[in-house]
């Protein structure tokens, strides 16, 4: 199955059996995480070590009861609620146009170079992702919510730039109201649940290509094959990046600080308490274990466990939050 990777670099992770293969994109759409059931058009997602299926222009991908991660531009994720459908537009990184037609997607940018564009369409309304941040359509209720970042919104009404902490109604004339950005559902949690594992997942190729010694970052970062956690990982190009749910992405060049405690959660959530609350009264758990079902009943999400390696974070332990330095901090 073809994936999308355009340059390769091999290196090895200093003391362990780890190995990160360095990627450039050539284009977005591939779906990097199914958690249940999901088509692509009519066939059935089925997840498979190493394998990673693309949505080409004009197809769709739908979930029914389940969840699927999509990787856009590099540092962008696209994330789907059970029953809920999408259909690449444009898959080109300057480019990149998702139509949201059912249910709910929340996008998380963790970086967002001026040569790459990532727009949201629903109907005939278009919502270009500008900044770094955490955006959330729900094409059932016609609306648009900006967790963090900005937004241009142009529909037949008008334009309007929607801030962080803002959303608007997609039905009608556009118009800017507040909402409370500590309130969550299961798509949120689970959204946080995945960025946290990404962050790990960034650490570990991060140091294994610094210590490679091959590493040379593009303009927009990279995508690093590491196969100790089963998924592309994110690499900035310099500096470290922080989502909007309080992780770090580092760069080969700044993961050294992560030993010297400059880690995941380490005070960067702004508005972590509210949900932290939400989470520890929620009682909801999630397994992953390549398209593993959800459980309830829990204290919180566990991590997934991909390749023989599990790790966990309490949602109520501070790590759910707007990354209050976000952007590149070095």
């Amino acid at each position: 199955m073809r994936l999308l990777v355009s340059a390769l670099a091999f290196s090895v992770f200093a003391g362990s059996s780890l190995y990160a293969q360095y990627m450039i994109s050539a284009h977005s759409g591939v779906v990097h995480y199914v958690e249940g059931k999901a088509y692509l058009n009519d066939t059935l997602v089925e997840p498979k070590f190493g394998k990673f299926p693309e949505i080409r222009e004009n197809q769709e991908l739908r979930t029914e009861e389940g969840r699927a991660e999509v990787l856009l531009t590099p540092g962008v994720f696209l994330r789907m609620s059970e029953n809920s459908s999408i259909r690449m537009l444009s898959t080109r990184l300057t480019d990149t146009r998702v139509e949201i037609l059912t249910g709910s997607a929340m996008v998380e940018c963790d970086d967002s170079p001026k040569d790459n564009a990532v727009t949201l369409l629903y109907k005939r309304t278009s919502m270009l992702l500008v900044k770094h941040g955490l955006y959330r359509l729900d094409a059932n209720q016609a609306r648009l919510q900006v967790y963090d970042g900005e937004s241009i919104v142009k529909s037949e009404s008008g334009a309007l730039t929607l801030k962080s902490g803002k959303r608007t109604t997609l039905a009608g004339p556009l118009t800017a109201e507040n909402f409370d950005r500590r309130q969550g559902d299961e798509l949120y949690l689970w959204s946080s649940q995945r960025s946290s594992y990404l962050a790990k997942a960034n650490v570990a190729s991060a140091m294994a290509l610094r210590d490679s010694g091959s590493y040379s970052g593009a303009p927009s970062g990279n995508w690093s094959w590491n196969p100790m956690f089963g998924m592309f990982a994110f690499v900035p190009s310099s500096g470290t990046l922080y989502s909007s749910f309080g992780g770090s992405f580092w760069s080969p060049y700044t993961v050294g600080d992560y030993n010297n405690g400059y880690y995941y959660g380490a005070g960067r959530s702004s508005y972590s308490r509210g949900m932290s609350s939400y989470a520890a009264s929620s009682g909801s758990q999630v397994g992953f274990a390549n398209g593993a079902g959800r459980t309830s009943g829990g204290g919180g999400y566990s991590a997934p466990s991909t390749g023989g390696m599990s790790s966990g974070v309490h949602a109520g332990g501070g790590a759910v939050g707007r990354g209050a330095g976000a952007g590149r901090g070095r």
